[in-house]
């Protein structure tokens, strides 16, 4: 008889209230570890080169329909630049979608270079809320939550069949699954930190911690489909789990 998996506690109020610890729990239920960041770490000179490719794809397909294309006539925090006054004037050539594809770009590089800490679990929080209409954020985007689930659906099946297709990790069949797997994951952790604005889960707790989640309630229209929220795991260390009291 195979032994049973030990139970590990989990403290519900901190998952809404203590973004260090959210990020813990669920790159520990995902099984992102100290294997997932070594994989993606040394697939990062094989995936940089692709991420100019990466980014114009992204573009194109948020150019593809209307209502995820008209985001863009908002101006992005940090952009000041001219901005095209209507879908029809606006192009993935522009110079505010150049500035985003270079921000997407930086975004990408870190994903897979970066130390997984405490600064950078901030980095994913910032990457999430900035889509949101929350105060803490000088722009006026506001993304609903089901344009980005699906395009962390579209990203991870392009992402998937990008990699897939390297000649590198095709001569490697252990390493590529172990490069998909850990990216599968690392896009569902970044996903929970864009999920977490918009779902109302925890809501009676986020109001009792200032600077958490601030502007939650925000008017957004929550259209949730398929699994909302676990994980973009960019990994702790094995050993590192829950944050102690």
């Amino acid at each position: 008889m195979a032994p049973r998996t030990p139970i590990k506690n989990v403290d519900r109020d901190r998952l809404y209230t203590d973004i260090m610890y959210r990020y813990q729990y669920v790159s520990d239920f995902v099984g992102f570890d100290d294997t997932d960041i070594k994989a993606l770490k040394d697939a990062a000179p094989l995936i940089a080169p692709l991420v100019p490719v990466i980014a114009d794809a992204v573009y194109d397909r948020l150019f593809s329909f209307d209502i995820t294309k008209q985001v863009f006539l908002e101006r992005g925090e940090g952009f000041h630049g001219h901005i095209a006054k209507n879908l029809a004037a606006m192009t993935t050539e522009d110079e505010q979608i150049k500035h985003r594809k270079n921000f997407l770009s930086k975004y990408l590089v870190k994903l897979v270079t970066a130390e997984y800490d405490a600064k950078f679990v901030k980095y994913l929080d910032y990457v999430g809320k900035i889509h949101t209409n929350t105060p803490e954020k000088k722009s006026t985007i506001n993304v609903e939550y089901v344009h980005v689930n699906a395009l962390f659906g579209w990203l991870h099946g392009f992402l998937a069949e990008t990699l897939n297709g390297l000649p590198q990790l095709q001569a490697d069949p252990v390493a590529r699954g172990k490069v998909l797997g850990a990216l599968s994951k690392l896009l569902w952790i970044q996903n929970d930190f864009f999920a977490m604005y918009y779902v109302k889960d925890g809501d009676d707790l986020k109001a009792k911690k200032t600077g958490f989640l601030s502007g939650m309630s925000n008017g957004n229209k929550v259209v949730v489909g398929g699994l909302v929220a676990s994980v973009f795991a960019i990994g702790l260390g094995a050993g590192m789990r829950y944050a102690t009291k």
